[in-house]
């Protein structure tokens, strides 16, 4: 479950970017949304980091979070930049 924490949060930051968001959804992210997905992400790396703790103790829990955190990015920036892109978007006409 921690894993799959870290994936989330790092998925979420990357969507909190035009770049990333536009690609996914077609459109630029407003600036309110980036800042709610951030926040999301930002709770996510907490709750794992309480989870990882919880799951591994207080010795080894900050490093299995490390490592959730580490697999997260690594696996959120293979996703992102190893598929192929979704076909653009048309806007449809009136």
């Amino acid at each position: 479950m921690a894993f799959l924490l870290g994936l989330i949060a790092f998925m979420l930051f990357a969507l909190s970017t035009n770049r990333h968001h536009e690609r996914g959804w077609g459109r630029r992210c407003s600036p309110r949304a980036a800042t709610g997905l951030r926040i999301a992400a930002w709770v996510c790396v907490g709750v794992d980091f309480v989870m990882a703790i919880a799951a591994w103790g207080a010795v080894f829990g900050p490093i299995g979070w490390v490592a959730s955190c580490m697999v997260g990015a690594a696996a959120t920036f293979l996703l992102l930049n190893l598929l192929p892109a979704p076909p653009p978007h048309r806007k449809a006409r009136p």
